[in-house]
Formats: C-alpha cells, structure tokens, sequence
C-alpha cells in the first residue's frame, strides 16, 4: 500500500476533536502517516463559534500552507459551514462542508490518486495509546439556540449515535489502554432525543456501568435542567466508575441577563438543582462556564454574577468575553459593553475562580485519592482523580 503523510490541525470543540482523531483513525487504516511537519496533506478542522475562532482558523490555514509546502490543502469543520469559505478564495484545494469523514476520505483519496480503493466500513479499531483519556461523541447538534451561540446553526439538528456502536467503541478503547472515557456532544444531555424514549443518557451509562472492565466515565458538559435525580443517584452509586464532577454552564448570574440569552433556567433553579446535588455527593467537583460583558450587561447584573459564583464555590471556572457574532441574535442587542469594562470584569471573575479553585482542592489535603496518570518525568506524575 502506497504511503502519504498526513497533518490535522485541529479548534474549537471536543467534538471537533474527535472528529480530527475520527479522522486519523480512517487515514491510518487506508496507509497515510502522521507527520509534524512537510506533509503531503494537510486538514484544517476550524471552529466559528466566535470572531476570534474564525480569524484562527483562516489563521491556521496560512499556517498550515507555510509548514507543508506543496502540500494539498483541506478545509473543514464549523467555518465553511456558515461563512462564503472557497477553495479559490482561500487558495486551498477542498472545502468541505457536509461534515461526514467517511465522504472526505473518498474525496481525500480522488483528491491526491491515492488509486489504492476505499473501505466504505468505518473503522472501528482504536490505535493503542500511552494515554489515558479516551473522548467520545455520542451525539451531535443542539436545537436550544442560545442568543448568542452560532451552534445550532453550524452543527444541525440533534443526531444521536448507535448505541451499540457506542459501547464498541468504548470497549474497543478500553483494550488499548484507555482508563477515562469522556462522553463528549454538542448537547450531551440530549442523547436520544431524535430515537426513542428508551434511548437516553441515562440509560446509556447503565449500559457502561455494566462492562466488567477496570475504567471510569466523565460526562464532559451537561446542562442543569438536564441533571435529574436519577443521574445524580446513579452517579453516586456507580462507585467511582462514573466521575463525580459535572460542568454545568452557568453563562450569568443575573435572571434579566439568562432571559436575554435565551437560558432554559433562571438563578433560583440553578442553586436549587446545585444544592440537592452536593446534599447527595458533598464533595463532587462542579465546574462551569461564564459569558462577561453580555450586551446589556450592568455593573448591578455583574455585582449579581459575582456574588452568585462565589456563593455556588464552582470547581473551576471557564471565562469567556462576550463575542458579538453577527449571525446570531446577540449581535442585534442594544447597549453594548465597553471592551476595557469586559476586559476589568473578566479579570475579576478569573481571580474569583482560581481562589475557589484552590479551595476546593484544599478539600482533599492528606487524603488518599485514585489517580489516573495523564504524564510523567522522572518521579513527577500529573493527573487528575474522579
């Protein structure tokens, strides 16, 4: 079999990144090879979910041309999807927009000659690794459409996988080595929801809880009206094997400013569901994300952010500078946020968030914990318990 070498540059999202590793899987099994640098092809998986994403990714792609000259030039991913991308304009050999791995490595292999056939089965086989998380989507779109988020629009309607095809992989990535799999989605609480009502998250990890395997499971983002008290029961149960940490985004503090977001939720809701979960599991790690300098945003709805993540003492905290997209609703909104106001507040959240970061790490002093191993040197190990 002829060989080819490959490079993947990959932003944005989980699921984006699993779509690249999708993507390394089906062109190592047809003979390509990973390289860092000087390869024949070279994919961009780009991400819009904010101006500056799109200005990286366009940046990615000059990037990419510089370190593989010569090199057939691939787009994909979120950009094309909703912006006039071209290969023309752009200089570039393929755009692809349909999101479907299995079509661009036919159109990969017609692309380049590669004349060596295609396996049109998708390939299930995980590559053994020396790391220890294995990220896994289990579905794809989000139909909630937030003001401020271009989601919806890049990524579709809900479509969630197969099951069984699921659990295969899974335990497919068990036997290489993984010990945490991460369920990954674009709205992971939705699993299911476009099947049947048998079909669902929850009954997803009973499913899992079953393999006897020595593994855990970490959801990677769930919103709060989608954390029942079967989830959390389960969670508490599942004896270590399903991580007892949720990120749950937050996104504001102030009911005005989640109206005007479009949120299914307001405070109250979110401290009650927040409570009954630590009244369960004291001791879970809750970590979430926060949009600053929402247009609207007063120093009044700030002060009401603040205080409510440091009444919550979040985990961690993931800060984000309101983004004015201009292919969502937000980007219509009146009184904007001055960008030296945003920029203050964010600074002010950040400090907020390593401080009861380290509280909650302090939790755990003298304790004995299980750890999986992500890295290590010499005698130095880094990573992370459940």
């Amino acid at each position: 079999m002829k060989k080819y070498s490959y490079k993947i540059y990959t932003l944005g999202c989980k699921v984006n990144q699993y779509e690249s590793g999708e993507l390394e899987r089906e062109l190592g099994a047809l003979g390509f090879v990973q390289t860092n640098k000087n390869a024949r092809l070279a994919i961009i998986n780009t991400c819009c979910v904010t101006k500056t994403a799109v200005r990286k990714s366009g940046s990615m792609v000059n990037k990419a041309k510089r370190e593989n000259k010569g090199a057939k030039i691939i787009i994909t991913g979120c950009w094309p999807k909703i912006y006039d991308v071209s290969a023309s304009k752009y200089a570039v050999d393929l755009v692809w927009k349909k999101g479907n791995n299995g079509k661009l490595i036919k159109e990969i292999s017609s692309l380049i000659n590669f004349g060596e056939g295609i396996n049109n089965n998708r390939i299930d086989s995980i590559i053994k690794t020396k790391r220890s998380r294995y990220t896994i989507k289990i579905q794809d779109g989000c139909e909630q459409f937030c003001a401020y988020c271009i989601i919806p629009y890049t990524k579709g309607k809900l479509k969630s996988r197969n099951e069984t095809k699921i659990i295969k992989e899974i335990n497919s990535a068990i036997k290489s080595g993984y010990k945490e799999i991460v369920l990954t989605g674009i709205h992971l609480g939705q699993y299911g929801r476009d099947k049947s009502e048998n079909i669902n998250l929850l009954n997803l990890l009973r499913e899992l809880l079953k393999i006897k395997e020595n593994f855990r499971i970490r959801l990677s983002s769930i919103e709060i009206n989608e954390v029942s008290d079967e989830l959390i029961k389960l969670i508490k149960n599942s004896q270590g094997k399903i991580c007892r940490h949720l990120h749950i985004p937050l996104q504001s503090g102030s009911n005005r400013i989640l109206k005007l977001m479009n949120r299914p939720y307001n405070v109250a809701y979110y401290k009650n569901k927040i409570k009954k979960i630590r009244q369960v599991m004291p001791d879970i790690a809750i970590s979430t994300d926060v949009i600053v300098g929402f247009p609207g945003e007063t120093k009044k709805d700030f002060d009401k952010i603040y205080n409510f993540i440091k009444d919550l003492k979040f985990s961690r905290l993931h800060i984000f500078s309101f983004s004015a997209h201009e292919k969502t609703p937000a980007y219509g909104f009146p009184n904007r946020v001055k960008k030296e106001v945003v920029l203050k507040r964010a600074k002010k959240l950040r400090a907020l968030g390593l401080k009861l970061g380290e509280e909650y790490k302090q939790k755990f002093k003298n304790q004995n914990l299980s750890v999986i191993v992500e890295r290590s040197s010499g005698d130095n190990c880094v990573g992370k318990t459940e």
